[in-house]
């Protein structure tokens, strides 16, 4: 009987382990936050708006919006909301957020050249 207890209450914790593991967000909108590099397209369309824009800018964009963004919600469909929509949400949920003027800057960068280039390949 007490080989059952034991194991009873051990896969009652391992189970317990893994739904908390997976409880955790980690969606992103391409790939994973720890190897996501934005594709050329994506590039040019930041460069285009924003002269100067770098990879790790648009890297840091794509963290906050899979990190911050996502703690409350879930990841929204870029190419899916106007480029107006986005800035008001943007705008809007920022302070909530706690983001940055930096913060939101690089979201903002993110978001609007990965919705042009995802519309551009259409």
């Amino acid at each position: 009987m007490k080989k059952r207890t034991y194991i009873f209450v051990l896969s009652s914790g391992i189970c317990l382990t893994l739904l908390c593991c997976k409880s955790r967000k980690t969606t992103t909108t391409s790939t994973t936050d720890s190897v996501f590099v934005p594709g050329s397209s994506q590039m040019a369309a930041a460069e285009k708006r924003w002269p100067g824009t770098t990879v790790t800018e648009v890297q840091e964009g794509q963290h906050i919006f899979t990190g911050k963004c996502t703690q409350c919600h879930k990841p929204f469909d870029i190419p899916g909301f106007s480029e107006k929509k986005w800035l008001h949400e943007i705008d809007d949920m920022a302070p909530k957020a706690e983001l940055t003027a930096d913060e939101k800057m690089k979201l903002t960068k993110h978001i609007l050249s990965f919705r042009d280039a995802a519309l551009s390949s259409k």
